[in-house]
């Protein structure tokens, strides 16, 4: 598949992930070596140097180690086995220090957090094609951003008349990149804000790229979402083995033993007290980081606003 050279920011951003999900999940622990930028740097498209600064990067955020001609091993000095590193010491340094400058006291800093976060209780409908991919985009929107999130099928949207009541009721209207042109129009008609998201970069060129050499299985809560997964990487290497199966119809028990299996958000949620043969993949976020930073300026905008009517 085709694609442009990323940059350091975007290499950064896919490899800071990788790993903090990988040691999150027990993949990686302290001190496992990590793959060297020569390797990478096909996988990216770039020339390995690119690798390199996005890795001494992560050594910066003491996330990693670089090992004079002894290679790259992961950093993870504090917490508990399984559970994501601390922030990094300098960039916790930084935001404080930029606080004081702005006149906030250290110990103040959490609450202007806080209100820039909780002010205002936010709703945002979700335009989807599918109930898995409404369902995860939701989870997200709640579980990461603080948000109530309510998710509209883009076939219920409509031509005329009273739009459905998530949707009348939103602060923020997000779609997929399919629904982006329509909902654009209707956040016009309703004078409601749109964010059309976009989805991490790395979904392809990181992971799944290295899963898909060998089978993988996804399980779905529709046929439709499984489609779409195998139309998604239809240009990946490997795409042949990845295998959708669909809750409630098809039979789990032919996943092999220990096979990397994905599992949707929405199944998750109907999982209690079925077994699944296969090693459950971890949750990996989708909204990329700008489509985060433009829902979280949304998310801060509201509140500071909100603040200052309030203390006028």
């Amino acid at each position: 598949m085709e694609r442009s050279p990323l940059a350091v920011a975007d290499i950064l951003e896919t490899l800071r992930g990788r790993v903090l999900r990988a040691v999150q999940s027990g993949a990686l622990v302290d001190g496992d070596r990590l793959p060297s930028a020569r390797d990478l740097a096909p996988e990216f498209g770039v020339d390995h140097r690119v690798v390199l600064a996005a890795y001494r990067q992560l050594a910066d955020e003491g996330l990693v180690e670089l090992r004079t001609r002894g290679g790259i091993y992961v950093r993870v000095r504090h917490g508990a086995p399984g559970m994501v590193p601390p922030l990094p010491e300098r960039w916790m340094t930084d935001v404080l220090t930029q606080a004081l400058a702005r006149e906030i006291p250290a110990p103040e800093l959490h609450e202007w957090l806080r209100r820039a976060l909780e002010t205002l209780r936010l709703r945002v409908a979700v335009i989807t094609t599918t109930p898995d991919q409404a369902f995860g985009l939701c989870r997200e929107l709640r579980d990461d951003f603080g948000m109530e999130a309510d998710a509209v099928l883009a076939d219920e949207l409509v031509t005329s008349g009273a739009q459905p009541l998530p949707i009348r009721r939103a602060d923020l209207l997000l779609a997929t990149a399919a629904h982006a042109d329509r909902v654009r129009a209707l956040g016009a008609e309703l004078q409601k804000p749109v964010t059309v998201i976009e989805l991490r970069p790395d979904l392809v060129v990181g992971e799944w790229s290295l899963l898909l050499r060998q089978p993988v299985y996804a399980i779905v809560a529709s046929e439709q979402f499984g489609r779409m997964l195998l139309d998604f990487f239809k240009d990946v290497p490997g795409v042949e083995n990845l295998h959708t199966l669909v809750f409630g119809t098809d039979d789990l028990a032919t996943i092999p033993v220990n096979a990397p299996t994905y599992v949707t958000q929405r199944v998750r949620a109907q999982l209690a007290g079925v077994s699944i043969p296969g090693r459950i993949l971890p949750a990996a976020r989708t909204i990329s980081m700008n489509s985060a930073r433009e829902i979280f300026g949304f998310i801060v905008r509201s509140n500071l606003e909100a603040m200052a009517r309030l203390n006028g």
